[in-house]
């Protein structure tokens, strides 16, 4: 059966990608990357972790897997995991990634059968090897269906099954992995199994890997995702950097010449994402991953595109990306991060790959999704809603009584009852990481339900967040990030909340503990210039604070319960959602 993403596959016009050509290609791209040419679904919410690249031990940091604290964060790499999670709803169809033969097709797990690692699952040999010459395969897990059969050839985009929950997993998700045939398994990402350094699935709506362009005069590269955290070098403008993955407001950058840190933390608002730029990578050296491990063999950065000039650094470290502006006489210019605005020219071997392509050409950039300010929605269509992020696309658009203010009698109703793990979250967003000056605003329907409340830890919480991280989900224990400011109101004891999350912390900032009893709808509204922070319930002003923990982010709604045995009907009804810039 093929896939019907044809908007992707099928021809669309190239994207208006800005990509320098090759001057040498039978010397300067000795490997070629690849080759999965998407991501392996037609729609996802969140990349819930990455693969660990160092399963022994804890705290560990790699460039794909994020940074490795002491409680989940997505996305993060939990010791041993062998792939690259999404999280989708159950039902999502999948898709091959590259060509190659069904060689494993295991069908019969029933939906929320645990009792195998990968439950159902797809296993492809690919035609194409790995930059190293490797045979590899790809492996689909957890899934509800499996539409292949062993021996069945297929092509990019051709459709495998669908995704769900079986096997080692407490929510609906896709798990995907790279194989050396009759071997280890290997990230896709860190050992340029990709085709392509930017990857999108066929919906355009998941995105792995960005280019970032410096437009402040000067930005700090960060050890952490915190203004406090210690700066570890400076970036100047006009500079590209790769990013991983953006999180809390900042990009997770590839910075060379650096011994002690092989990535860093730069500010989303000091920089904006294109797509232009020569993206190429160092391949690490065969061992086994290590942190700080070093290129035996290290790239020299030179001061002029000559093999004569001077060395003004080095590319110490393999698995990495870089950016380059210019080419000429078989050297890239990459930006050197440092004290002063420095450029340096690497020149590739059979040890490196410069991708020709930024994403993959059949896809039209201009068909993406749009990010940017206004949003105004009033969910008018009932059904599964379309609205925004969903963390995990539990919500929809229901008829409601009673209808909100100027409302028609629909709205939209999120919640975690369609999951199939052990969910207790949902939240959508809207906006990039970079937005920082702007108010979000959205109808909230109150519904008082003290008989919730069967013991003191039980709660059910809603409302309306705003620079949020990137994660949502109001929470941390359940692959969430919860780090925003929010407006917040407790169903079963009808406590209101005007505060700031951190790490699904709620500290409340109003000076004394405000409770709305009762059933109805209320307006919340969030207003952020710089470090002024306003909130406000039904016109009125709660409160205003000063407050610099969250400089940047998305906003949106969010839905969290704790109970144990959490009735049937959990959920939240929103309406008239609406945001947009203020003047800073």
């Amino acid at each position: 059966m093929k896939n019907t993403c044809v908007r992707y596959l099928a021809g669309l016009l190239a994207a208006s990608v800005i990509s320098m050509s090759n001057p040498n290609p039978a010397s300067a791209q000795a490997l070629l990357p690849g080759p999965h040419e998407i991501l392996p679904f037609q729609d996802a919410f969140i990349i819930e972790a990455f693969f660990d690249l160092q399963t022994t031990t804890s705290g560990q940091i790699g460039d794909w897997t994020g940074f490795s604290g002491t409680s989940w964060i997505s996305p993060h790499a939990y010791n041993d995991h062998i792939g690259s999670d999404f999280s989708v709803q159950t039902g999502t169809p999948l898709y091959a990634t590259a060509a190659g033969t069904v060689v494993e097709a295991v069908g019969h797990f029933a939906i929320n059968d645990h009792s195998t690692y990968y439950g159902n699952f797809v296993r492809i040999a690919l035609n194409d090897l790995s930059p190293l010459g490797q045979l590899i395969d790809v492996r689909y897990a957890h899934m509800l269906q499996v539409a292949v059969t062993n021996g069945q050839q297929v092509n990019v985009g051709d459709y495998v099954g669908l995704s769900d929950n079986t096997g080692n997993s407490t929510t609906e998700h896709v798990h995907f992995q790279s194989e050396i045939r009759n071997g280890a398994t290997l990230c896709p990402f860190f050992w340029a199994h990709m085709k392509y350094p930017i990857m999108f699935n066929p919906a355009g709506s998941i995105q792995v890997g960005r280019v970032v362009k410096v437009t402040s005069t000067t930005a700090s590269i960060r050890s952490g995702r915190f203004d406090s955290a210690s700066q570890i070098s400076t970036a100047h403008q006009n500079q590209l950097y790769f990013a991983s993955y953006p999180k809390r407001g900042y990009y997770y950058v590839f910075i060379p010449n650096n011994t002690s840190w092989r990535s860093g933390w730069i500010r989303a608002t000091d920089v904006e994402e294109v797509f232009t730029g020569t993206v190429i990578q160092p391949i690490a050296d065969n061992v086994a991953y290590t942190h700080l491990g070093q290129l035996q063999t290290k790239y020299a950065i030179r001061s002029q595109p000559l093999d004569t000039a001077s060395q003004i650094g080095q590319v110490v470290f393999g698995g990495g990306r870089f950016v380059a502006d210019q080419s000429t006489n078989g050297y890239y210019r990459v930006p050197v991060p440092g004290t002063t605005a420095t450029w340096g020219w690497v020149k590739p071997n059979n040890r490196m790959i410069v991708y020709p392509d930024l994403t993959n050409p059949n896809l039209n950039l201009n068909t993406l999704p749009n990010y940017e300010f206004p949003f105004s929605e009033s969910f008018s269509t009932v059904g599964v809603s379309s609205f925004g992020r969903p963390k995990f696309n539990r919500s929809e658009v229901k008829t409601f009584s009673p209808s909100s203010p100027g409302g028609d009698g629909k709205a939209l109703f999120i919640t975690d009852a369609n999951n199939h793990g052990n969910g207790v979250c949902e939240s959508v967003l809207v906006g990039t990481q970079r937005h920082t000056n702007y108010f979000v605003q959205s109808d909230v329907y109150f519904n008082y339900r003290p008989a919730y409340l069967k013991k003191k830890t039980d709660f059910e919480r809603y409302g309306v967040i705003l620079r949020d991280d990137g994660f949502a989900g109001l929470n941390t224990t359940f692959e969430g990030a919860g780090n925003s400011y929010a407006i917040l109101w407790d169903n079963d004891d009808g406590r209101l909340r005007a505060a700031k999350i951190v790490d699904g912390v709620v500290t409340d900032f109003q000076p004394t503990i405000n409770y709305v009893t009762g059933s109805g709808w209320h307006t919340f509204r969030i207003e952020a210039r710089g470090t002024q922070i306003k909130f406000f319930m039904d016109g009125v002003l709660l409160i205003q604070v000063t407050d610099s923990t969250f400089h940047a982010g998305q906003c949106g709604i969010g839905y969290k319960q704790t109970f144990a045995n959490p009735p049937a009907a959990r959920g939240a009804y929103f309406d008239n959602f609406s945001a947009d810039v203020l003047l800073p």
